[in-house]
């Protein structure tokens, strides 16, 4: 919890200070991140395939990965503040209806549908400050594996040889941005970025 954006910005609000006071901007309420390192059993002295060519092609292999899972990060339903004039001052929307989480993605023009409902909210009349307040749901969440293969092969006595295989994202799971999030905006309550793209690559090391 905090007063202000980002993780060094400034409060939304100089007028009525403590409605900032709510969830900082980078929190996410849940994360999960597990790394580990798997020996398959294959090789000498292994369960399975412990001896002759099978042993020394497939033995003594390695895997190991980083498995992170999150929450998505918070989001503030912002509205046009031209009828404040209250410089500094961020508007936000009124909101009219539970909001929906719906996890649309992309717009409806191009086959998508909305992340929330965005009929929860309408612009504020008069002179007045929107009754939604600062980071009220969140964003997409978050899923990513990076994984590795590899063995290392003894040459001769002074010299080894690694031999490793990596994919980021291996899943090749979207990491999906969060939707925009101003009323009367073309992209409100639609996700229009993502990443996460896989991406492999193969290296040899020498030790000696």
């Amino acid at each position: 919890m905090g007063f202000q954006t980002g993780d060094d910005g400034g409060p939304r609000w100089y007028i009525d200070f403590r409605r900032n006071y709510s969830r900082n901007d980078f929190d996410r309420t849940h994360t999960f991140v597990q790394s580990y390192v798997y020996e398959l059993p294959f090789g000498q002295n292994k369960r399975w395939l412990n001896s002759g060519l099978g042993s020394k092609l497939i033995g003594g292999w390695k895997a190991n990965g980083i498995l992170t899972l999150m929450t998505g990060t918070p989001l503030t339903i912002t509205a046009s503040g031209a009828g404040l004039n209250t410089p500094n001052n961020t508007q936000t929307a009124d909101q009219v209806a539970p909001v929906q989480i719906l996890s649309g993605i992309n717009t409806i023009a191009n086959g998508g549908s909305e992340w929330f409902s965005r009929s929860s909210f309408a612009n504020p009349v008069g002179a007045r400050f929107g009754s939604s307040g600062r980071n009220i749901f969140n964003g997409p969440g978050f899923f990513n594996l990076d994984a590795s293969l590899f063995k290392i092969f003894s040459i001769k006595e002074r010299f080894k040889l690694e031999v490793r295989g990596e994919a980021f994202a291996v899943t090749n799971t979207p990491q999906f941005s969060n939707p925009g999030t101003t009323l009367g905006n073309a992209d409100f309550g639609f996700v229009t970025g993502a990443g996460g793209a896989r991406s492999m690559q193969l290296g040899l090391k020498l030790d000696f």
